[in-house]
């Protein structure tokens, strides 16, 4: 299987957690993204609320953030580095997206 792919099933596994554990802050701040916005900060209490949410009610997403907790400080760290900048980062971008692809098969 290749990245790309192990990327999108990745994503798609993650987002039907999401939607399953999560239903009425993933709708809230969907609503909110499809509105038309004044600033950047419009939808800023669903994504918290949606985060939050995420955090302690997602199995998938606290399995990886176990597991991977170290690939994900290693990626949070180029980021802060090279400016948010994520092309700079794609090594440990796949790193990070092998390591939660493997701990959601297990």
């Amino acid at each position: 299987m290749s990245q790309q792919q192990k990327g999108g099933l990745l994503d798609q596994i993650l987002l039907e957690d999401v939607a399953r554990c999560c239903p009425h802050q993933f709708l809230a701040f969907h609503q909110c993204m499809s509105l038309p916005q004044p600033d950047p900060e419009h939808c800023l209490k669903q994504q918290v609320e949606l985060t939050q949410c995420i955090r302690t009610s997602v199995p998938s997403f606290q399995k990886i953030q176990g597991e991977c907790s170290g690939k994900l400080q290693a990626y949070e760290a180029c980021l802060k580095m090279n400016k948010s900048q994520t092309s700079k980062c794609t090594h440990e971008l796949e790193d990070l997206r092998n390591c939660a692809f493997g701990s959601i098969n297990k």
